[in-house]
C-alpha cells in the first residue's frame, strides 16, 4: 500500500496520531494520563499500533477492546503482556516507520480444551 503524503507540515489527524505514538515511545512506550505514575504499555506489530489495556476480569465482553479476545504481546526487551482488552489504533503510516519501529510480537493464542465427563470435547 502507497503512503501517500497527507499533508506537508504533518498537521492532518493521521499525522498528529502518528506524533502522540512518537511521543509515548520516547516515554518508554507507554501511554499515559495525566498524573499517572505508571503507564499503559503500548505495541507495535507489523507495522499497527495497539494499547494493551491491563486484564479486565469484571466488564462485559461489549466493552472491551476486540470484544474481549484474548491476545498476548511478548515484547522485545523480554516482557509478555496477556490482556483481553487490546485497542488496536490502526497503521502506522510509511513515512513514520522509522520512529516507531515494531517492538512487539503477538504470541499465537493455544485454543481452549473443555473436557467432557469421559474425554474431550474436541471432535465435536
Amino acid at each position: 500500500m502507497a503512503d501517500k503524503p497527507c499533508c506537508k507540515n504533518e498537521t492532518c489527524s493521521t499525522c498528529q496520531a502518528a506524533k502522540q505514538w512518537i511521543a509515548w515511545h520516547q516515554d518508554g512506550d507507554q501511554m499515559r494520563f495525566r498524573g499517572q505514575a505508571e503507564g499503559i504499555p503500548v505495541a507495535r506489530v507489523n507495522g499497527i499500533h495497539y494499547v494493551v489495556q491491563p486484564y479486565n476480569h469484571n466488564a462485559p465482553p461489549q466493552y472491551l477492546g476486540f470484544g474481549g479476545t484474548r491476545f498476548t504481546f511478548r515484547f522485545h526487551d523480554g516482557r509478555e503482556i496477556t490482556s483481553n482488552d487490546v485497542m488496536c489504533q490502526g497503521e502506522i503510516p510509511a513515512r513514520f516507520h522509522d520512529r516507531l519501529p515494531d517492538n512487539a510480537v503477538i504470541v499465537p493464542q493455544e485454543p481452549a480444551r473443555s473436557r467432557a465427563p469421559f474425554g474431550t470435547l474436541k471432535d465435536l
